[in-house]
């Protein structure tokens, strides 16, 4: 029986129902912090209950009252989960109000360094899609089961920023790169997550393109299923406190498409095949390892915070 106080994960229940990580957010990133993990979820229009030692999940400003009041009325060790600041503009002063913070979305600008007050502002990963993923890596097909060279099946037209997935099917179009792309109405009107991954678990490469933000769920999913990502650098890929240069297939632009997959164009070679698996398997470490490295980082910033409190109490 694990004695040590819980974590109260606090949740609006139209956030919870709607993001789409909420597993990978309980049961990936907090899976090693060795204390309970009391999961509270309240109703739209109910008014939200105030608790110390709490992780409280906020998709965008929407708490910041709330944070300010939990804070004046004396609640100790609150940490914000700040979802679906895609385009680093919302208002962060609501930060002050809590003990720290996790975000998503790597902005340089966002991220404040520990205090006398905070522990700082830190960057975790979207996480694959509920549904998508936990896939075991023992259940993985090789590169040379995988039918599927490339693929891609996301919304190509009508959404803000999608001038670099218009780029990227040109480039698969232009030099008619045996790649499947599906474009899709609307956000979630594709293929359904079981579905989705069935295709990413059968594809070598999966493009990646940003949609408004460079981080997108999509890596997360690709990686989970053991496919390589293509996508183009930024400062989000190459910044320590996110990817750090990871093992892709890392573009300047998606014109460099066709060179890039030039030497893995002969796709039933036993060379080829042997090469582009050692990537696969180069790949597939480095996502084990930054899932440890996330989960490591996120209890050590919890139990200092717990720690902290204790002390102070």
């Amino acid at each position: 029986m694990n004695s040590r106080q819980p974590l109260t994960l606090l949740w609006h229940r139209p956030t919870l129902e709607t993001v789409l990580e909420g597993y990978f957010i309980k049961e990936v990133l907090l899976a090693e912090i060795d204390r309970p993990i009391r999961t509270v979820v309240i109703e739209a229009n109910a008014p939200m209950p105030f608790f110390s030692d709490a992780l409280v999940v906020s998709f965008g400003p929407s708490l910041a009252g709330y944070l300010k009041e939990a804070r004046a009325q004396g609640f100790k060790n609150i940490g914000l989960l700040h979802m679906a600041d895609e385009l680093g503009d919302h208002d962060r002063s609501f930060y002050g109000s809590v003990d720290y913070v996790l975000r998503h979305y790597w902005f340089k600008d966002a991220f404040v360094p520990p205090n006398a007050q905070s522990l700082g502002v830190h960057w975790i990963p979207n996480g694959y899609r509920t549904g998508v993923g936990p896939i075991a890596t023992q259940t993985m097909l090789s590169v040379g089961d995988r039918k599927i060279t490339g693929f891609f099946s996301g919304v190509i037209e009508g959404r803000t920023l999608l001038e670099e997935r218009r780029q990227m099917v040109q480039a698969v179009t232009d030099a008619k790169l045996p790649f499947l792309v599906a474009g899709t109405p609307g956000f979630g009107q594709g293929l359904g997550p079981v579905c989705y991954a069935a295709f990413l678990c059968m594809s070598r490469f999966a493009l990646v393109p940003a949609g408004n933000s460079p981080e997108t769920i999509r890596l997360y999913d690709a990686l989970e299923a053991g496919a390589i990502p293509v996508m183009l650098r930024s400062a989000f890929v190459s910044a320590p406190d996110a990817l750090d240069n990871p093992p892709f297939l890392l573009l300047d632009s998606w014109s460099e498409l066709a060179a890039a997959y030039a030497p893995y164009a002969n796709a039933d070679a036993p060379q080829v095949v042997a090469a582009i698996e050692a990537k696969r398997i180069e790949v597939l470490a480095w996502w084990q390892s930054f899932k440890a490295k996330q989960q490591r980082q996120l209890k050590e910033l919890i139990d200092r915070s717990f720690d902290r409190t204790n002390a102070g109490s």
